[in-house]
C-alpha cells in the first residue's frame, strides 16, 4: 500500500514530513490486519526518519558557522511564509469561487466541493459537479412546470372543450393522426357526462 492511496485525499505532492504525520494521525487504520500492520509500519519508518532528519539537522548546525546558521535559519522561516501564504492564496482562491458558484445557484455542498475541484484544477470534478448542477436545475424546472400546469375536473376533460371543431381542423390540414386523437377525448367526454 503505498503512502498517496493510504491518505487518500489528504495526500499533495511534496508533503514535509510533519505534514504526513498529521495526515496519519486522522488515518483510521483499515479493518484488515495487513492493512494495520502497514500503517504501524508506515508510522514507525516516519518517526523514525523525523528522528534521522533532527539529527542530521543538528549535526549540520554543528558545523555551520554562524553566518551560516542565520541564512540557514532564514532559509527555513522563508520556506514556511512561502507555504503559508500558498495555503492563504488557495484558501482565498475556493472561497471566491465558491461564492460564485453559490450566486449560480449550486447549494452548499457542491459549491464547496467544487470550489475546492476548482482550486486544485481537477477538471473532471467540476464537470461532474456541472452535471449534478444541471440535473438538478432541469428536474426543478420540469417540477414548475408540472405545478403550473393547469388540471381539468377529475376523471374527464376540461369542460368547454370543442372537440368537433378540433377534429374538423386537424382532417383540414392532413393531420389524421391529431384528428383521431380528439375524437377519442370526445368520446371519452361523453362517457363520462353519462
Amino acid at each position: 500500500m503505498d503512502l498517496k492511496a493510504l491518505l487518500g485525499d489528504a495526500y499533495k505532492e511534496g508533503m514535509t514530513f510533519e505534514e504526513i504525520e498529521a495526515a496519519l494521525k486522522d488515518v483510521q487504520p483499515p479493518e484488515d490486519p495487513a492493512g494495520a500492520a502497514e500503517i504501524s509500519r508506515l508510522k514507525t519508518a516516519l518517526s523514525k526518519a523525523n528522528g534521522e532528519a533532527a539529527d542530521y539537522k543538528k549535526q549540520l548546525r554543528g558545523k555551520q558557522t554562524e553566518a551560516e546558521q542565520e541564512a540557514a535559519a532564514r532559509q527555513e522561516a522563508l520556506a514556511k511564509l512561502e507555504a503559508e501564504n500558498a495555503e492563504l492564496k488557495r484558501a482565498s482562491a475556493i472561497s471566491a469561487h465558491k461564492a460564485k458558484l453559490l450566486a449560480l445557484g449550486y447549494d452548499e455542498k457542491l459549491a464547496e466541493s467544487t470550489a475546492e475541484a476548482l482550486a486544485d484544477g481537477k477538471v473532471d470534478a467540476i464537470l461532474d459537479a456541472q452535471k449534478t448542477l444541471l440535473e438538478a436545475q432541469k428536474k426543478a424546472v420540469l417540477a414548475e412546470k408540472l405545478r403550473q400546469t393547469p388540471r381539468g375536473p377529475s376523471g374527464g376533460t376540461p369542460s368547454g372543450e370543442d372537440f368537433q371543431k378540433q377534429i374538423q381542423d386537424a382532417q383540414a390540414r392532413g393531420d389524421y393522426a391529431a384528428a383521431a386523437y380528439y375524437t377519442r377525448l370526445a368520446g371519452s367526454e361523453i362517457q363520462s357526462e353519462s
